[in-house]
């Protein structure tokens, strides 16, 4: 009989194993036919982005039918950046104003939405957003293309998830793959889509998250190239080289650009600060920064736009000291002020540009062998230093140069520079240009999922409403009665609604001759706002001593209930689970 019990037991326990496994299993089937969705998807937005952005580009500013020159004495100006940057810059601070946003949105969103526990995105401010980089690099914006593509793939994720009829899947794995498939499709670098996504997005490796990355990537690559609208516009062709001729070359490199780097994410923050300080409406901004563009390209127009080709230019063929100088200078300038000011777009292009210029001018140091085949090393080393800690992605940038390249050689020559530079500004600045917005909003991503969660969670949500309700008029042998009775140490004086009046503590009731609970209500007694969030709970518990705390509307005076210490450890366990549960499976 008892032999019967358990094997019918075995047989049900193992029907629901069946159950739980065809489960998991369907649920991972969708979400990698989701995932190449997406990829599909962004791949081939992306694309249509891309080459649209710079074929107007190259109508409006490099049109023989479309010139325009200021002569002033012996120095012509062309006019017609000015005529386009500033129309441009209207455009932009007009559609804010329209869509009513109160910033534009990119990469530091993206990363927040996935740690977020709600993983929604905005999709009025990431549509609009990716609108407002379309007309700025249109427009001539010294602004890079990769972080509106990258925000855009998180956006279009985000998107489909919140679809009725697609099953409950991860958000930030869903997010992820969006990312991975934008820098797929727009580097053509599939690989390093992938560690992009995860080493800077997700911020955490697990196998369930690599294969819907990967195949989201490897879509957008494959669809990329079956369509063949763009060719990945940074593809070099190696050359052979001795290590030894570029090592102290490289070892310079590394401090400098941290150097660069440090001072251009200083400058974006700095200068986005500017607007409110002179009581700038977030929409009229770009208009400052049409203008600086406009101005600036009437003289020295290379450093307006993406800059592609004259980055090719720089890394294959000798340039002038000084025009070099020239250009690392007016690009790390005019880039911070159309991203400080709002003249919309991405910060990878550009520092690739100033780590190639930099590459360009250690390349012209007596300290470099004068093979000039050793300028596109130095050049690639560079921009993969710059870029790799403006984004925070050092390991990306590496695999980055070797898909570019492919080269073995050249990514070990990138290892260098980019590991010194990445030691260096992330103690002296921060992870990446996107954690340190995400910090002056408030946001501790550096502090890793644990503490973000913590930070979104309220301590309303664990109230307990059990606890021992007090009369302010009950005698103390009354209320010693009543505390014994409901086994607690601790009471609460509380009206008929719920107006908070004090907390009676048993202790302080015993052998006390003054009549009245209300003469020993405590007075040094820690309250909390049921808007507070769990870490600031866990904060206030570390100095207190009680049995509870009670829960109280600081604006109302209504008491919500009690929080005791088990319920916030089983708070903080259930987090816990849930961040084991996202990053380990």
């Amino acid at each position: 009989m008892t032999f019967n019990i358990i094997y019918v037991e075995f047989l049900m326990e193992l029907k629901m194993l069946k159950k739980t496994n065809i489960k998991v299993i369907i649920d991972s089937f969708v979400l990698l036919i989701i995932a190449a969705a997406v990829g599909t998807i962004v791949s081939f937005v992306a694309q249509l982005f891309m080459i649209s952005a710079k074929n107007i580009y190259q109508f409006l500013f490099y049109n023989d039918d479309f010139i325009l020159t200021l002569d002033i004495g012996s120095v012509s100006l062309n006019m017609i950046p000015l005529l386009i940057c500033v129309p441009c810059s209207i455009m932009v601070g007009l559609l804010m104003y329209y869509l009513k946003l109160p910033r534009w949105f990119g990469p530091a969103d993206t990363i927040y939405a996935a740690h977020h526990r709600a993983g929604t995105l905005d999709l009025k401010g990431g549509f609009g957003s990716t609108l407002a980089s379309f007309i700025s690099i249109s427009g001539g914006a010294s602004v890079g293309i990769y972080g509106p593509l990258v925000h855009f793939g998180a956006t279009v994720s985000s998107f489909i998830r919140k679809q009725s009829f697609i099953p409950k899947i991860p958000h930030d794995i869903i997010i992820g793959s969006g990312v991975a498939a934008a820098i797929s499709a727009g580097f053509g670098a599939p690989i390093a889509g992938i560690i992009f996504a995860h080493e800077t997005v997700l911020r955490h490796f697990s196998m369930k998250a690599v294969a819907a990355l990967a195949i989201s990537s490897m879509a957008a690559n494959f669809f990329a190239k079956e369509i063949g609208i763009v060719n990945p516009p940074l593809l070099l062709s190696a050359i052979t080289f001795e290590m030894s001729e570029i090592l102290t070359s490289l070892a310079l490199i590394g401090p400098l650009a941290a150097i660069i780097a440090i001072c251009f994410m200083k400058l974006i923050i700095f200068l986005g600060t500017i607007p409110s300080k002179i009581k700038l409406q977030p929409w009229q901004a770009p208009l400052i920064a049409g203008f600086a563009c406009g101005i600036c390209g009437m003289i020295f127009s290379e450093i307006l736009g993406l800059g592609t080709e004259t980055l090719m230019s720089v890394i294959t063929s000798e340039q002038n000291i000084k025009y070099l100088f020239a250009l690392l200078v007016g690009k790390l300038i005019l880039t911070s002020v159309c991203i400080g000011f709002g003249f919309f777009g991405g910060t990878f292009s550009p520092a690739l540009f100033l780590g190639g210029v930099l590459g360009a001018l250690i390349f012209q140091l007596p300290i470099t062998s004068t093979n000039p085949d050793l300028l596109s090393v130095l050049a690639v080393s560079g921009m993969a230093a710059v870029s790799s800690s403006v984004i925070g992605a050092p390991i990306t940038a590496i695999i980055l140069v070797l898909e570019l390249t492919g080269s073995y050689e050249y990514a070990i020559a990138a290892t260098f520079p980019i590991v010194i530079c990445s030691f260096i500004t992330s103690r002296t600045f921060g992870n990446s240009l996107f954690d340190k917005q995400l910090i002056s909003r408030g946001v501790a991503i550096t502090n890793g999922r644990e503490q973000i969660l913590l930070n979104e969670v309220l301590i309303n949500d664990y109230v307990d409403k059990r606890y021992t309700k007090l009369d302010g008029k009950t005698s103390i042998d009354n209320a010693i009665k009543i505390l014994t009775k409901a086994n607690t140490t601790e009471g609460y004086i509380v009206l008929k609604d719920d107006k908070y009046i004090g907390k009676i503590s048993l202790i302080n009731l015993i052998n006390k001759k003054k009549p009245g609970i209300i003469n020993y209500v405590e007075t040094k007694e820690l309250v909390i706002d049921p808007s507070s969030n769990l870490m600031f709970v866990i904060k206030k518990l570390s100095s207190f001593v009680g049995e509870s705390i009670p829960i109280v509307n600081k604006k109302t005076g209504k008491m919500n209930g009690i929080i005791s210490e088990n319920d916030v450890l089983k708070a903080y366990l259930e987090i816990s689970n849930e961040i084991n549960q996202i990053e380990k499976h």
